[in-house]
């Protein structure tokens, strides 16, 4: 009964005003469409999207499961961003019950409690489990890591520890910061618990499973992966570092595992933590996460820029089917770090429009997302290069933006 009531109000909480929180942008769009040509072409891949990091053109990649569990859910929901993206955090909420079980075998009952109220409730936590994204994903299948840790800690079977080590593997595959957590339980379980060389043996070539198609296409491409990992290290300074080390969503499995953690180590108070308390505290947390989420919020969650969200989007490629263009266009947005309009371009491939989506040269029409006249001073070339011009129409996309359909002369 307990469950179900956390599930119910993580649904409801995440529901309200969810398509305007909702982030759908270049990332979703970008792997979305990916996914979507693994579906069509049928052709398996052992690699994921790259990090952002880059150096002379090299990138290191995640893990493919990225892309599969985008067309799972793009799949069940018709393609529909909004509906796959709901029906992940759906999938998110139903992960309170391994959840709940894992910390209850693994550390005690009052534990597993205080943690589903942070899962739940805890507007970090909320915000990272409406939508899609690697990190994300990364986040919704840690209940099931934890499950596994608990009927290790309760049966004592092998099995289990070599089925949590498979499943750190798989986990790695979504962001490679989770090699600390894997480095942390490693001491956990050798270190501290001092389990012998029989079981590190076990837990090494579960790791090596979980994250066998990494380790499969190094082995098919003279180690791509390690080399470009060797060139960041060597030339540091040299990399480009789009993001930082403040980006919050770099800590969400590690701050989940964090509190994990601290809870096993505080597991006796806990035990003693009066249940009053704990109940308390959720209504409290509970009504300031409904209270922040009431407002119906100018920007998306992560949006690129304000006014910005799904909305715009969707808005924008209405008006570009409505015109019944077909072929000689492309499409740019100067809203973004983005230029190309890759969530639009998603929208388009999803309807099989058969235009030459990275051709900004030999188009005769360019739809242009753009602030003013601020395209007239832009240097994307998308944009920059489309001269001479002459405007054909425009349309109000939100406060601040509009879309131009532009015309080569």
């Amino acid at each position: 009964m307990v469950l179900a009531v956390f599930i119910v109000v993580f649904i409801g909480i995440r529901s309200v005003n969810y398509i305007y929180h909702l982030n759908w942008s270049g990332d979703q769009g970008s792997f979305a469409t990916q996914a979507l040509n693994i579906f069509r072409t049928r052709t398996p891949t052992l690699i994921g999207p790259e990090i952002s990091a880059t150096l002379n053109g090299r990138f290191i990649f995640q893990g493919p499961l990225i892309y599969y569990f985008f067309i799972f859910f793009l799949f069940i929901g018709g393609w529909n961003p909004v509906t796959a993206s709901y029906l992940f955090m759906i999938f998110c909420s139903l992960m309170i019950i391994p959840l709940y079980y894992g910390v209850k075998k693994l550390i005690n009952q009052k534990a597993a409690l205080i943690i589903i109220v942070i899962y739940t409730l805890v507007p970090y936590y909320l915000n990272y489990t409406r939508f899609l994204w690697n990190t994300t994903l990364q986040l919704s299948l840690l209940p099931i890591l934890i499950l596994l840790m608990g009927l290790f800690k309760e049966k004592k079977q092998w099995t289990y520890l070599f089925l949590t080590a498979i499943w750190l593997g798989v986990l790695l595959q979504f962001h490679y910061q989770f090699i600390l957590v894997i480095f942390g339980i490693f001491l956990y379980y050798f270190i501290f618990k001092k389990l012998s060389i029989f079981y590190i043996l076990f837990f090494i070539f579960g790791l090596i499973i979980g994250f066998s198609p990494i380790i499969l296409f190094e082995l098919k491409h003279n180690f791509y992966n390690l080399q470009t990992m060797i060139m960041f290290v060597k030339n540091w300074d040299k990399v480009n570092k789009p993001g930082n080390a403040a980006m919050p969503h770099y800590y969400i499995a590690l701050s989940f595992m964090g509190i994990l953690g601290i809870s096993g180590i505080f597991r006796e108070r806990m035990k003693k933590f009066p249940s009053y308390v704990i109940f308390f505290s959720a209504l409290f947390i509970g009504i300031y996460a409904l209270i922040i989420n009431v407002s119906k919020p100018k920007a998306a969650f992560w949006a690129p820029t304000s006014p910005w969200n799904y909305l715009a989007e969707k808005k924008i490629y209405d008006i570009i089917r409505a015109t019944g263009m077909k072929k000689d266009f492309n499409i740019a947005n100067l809203a973004y770090y983005d230029t190309k309009s890759v969530v639009v371009k998603y929208f388009m491939k999803r309807d099989s429009y058969q235009i030459d989506y990275e051709d900004y040269y030999h188009n005769k029409y360019l739809f242009v997302v753009t602030e003013g006249n601020k395209y007239l001073q832009t240097l994307s070339y998308e944009v920059a290069f489309f001269k001479p011009n002459k405007i054909l129409n425009k349309w109000k996309i939100n406060d601040r933006y509009d879309m131009l359909l532009l015309e080569r002369i």
